[in-house]
């Protein structure tokens, strides 16, 4: 199956599981132990929801824009 083929009950259990990869980024993060692996995931899950129109929920907007701070954080911006 490829992306595009992805059904409605396939792509809320994607958002199911981005939902909880978000928490858990956010609780690592609260740590300062967020694994580069996690942060991977997270923007793949986060894409794959951009590319499928699904709305993301607040809490992975909000661990996105987190990953995005710490990005530019690491890069000097």
């Amino acid at each position: 199956m490829s992306d595009t083929d992805a059904q409605p009950d396939e792509l809320h259990e994607i958002l199911r599981l981005a939902t909880a990869l978000a928490e858990q980024f956010l609780q690592s993060e609260a740590e300062e132990s967020a694994r580069p692996e996690r942060l991977k995931a997270l923007i793949s899950a986060a894409q794959f929801l951009h590319d499928h129109d699904v709305a993301w929920p607040t809490v992975l907007r909000e661990a996105v824009g987190k990953a995005v701070e710490r990005m530019e954080a690491v890069s000097g911006r």
